[in-house]
């Protein structure tokens, strides 16, 4: 746990110009802030889903032991659909702005989740 705890933090992973690590002792540009976003983006990600699932789970249990209440029913199905919508806007927002990151670092290869600074 620590040691996925540890890799999720970094967020200068991938950044950097002439072979330097991009940090506040070296030098940085436009495309190793949008790395930086990216892996911000990444990591907000990673604790988005579990959440949400766990959301989905939980209006699940909620509804199991509704016991027939109207109301208890009403309240997990609104649970359970929220959570649908917030993964679904979940993807929307990553697919959109990495795609925004790719257009925007000029590296038009593929795979287009991973931005490549050129030089």
């Amino acid at each position: 746990m620590t040691k996925l705890l540890a890799q999720a933090i970094n967020i200068w992973e991938g950044t950097g110009s002439g072979g330097e690590t991009c940090n506040v002792a070296g030098p940085c540009n436009f495309c190793d802030g949008l790395v930086v976003v990216s892996n911000i983006l990444t990591l907000l990600f990673q604790i988005a889903i579990p959440i949400a699932v766990a959301m989905i789970v939980w209006g699940a249990i909620q509804l199991m032991f509704a016991g027939g209440s109207t109301e208890k029913v009403s309240s997990a199905r609104k649970i359970i659909t929220s959570a649908v919508v917030g993964i679904i806007i979940i993807f929307a927002v990553v697919v959109i702005l990495r795609t925004l990151f790719h257009i925007l670092s000029g590296s038009p290869d593929f795979p287009w989740e991973s931005i490549t600074c050129q030089s």
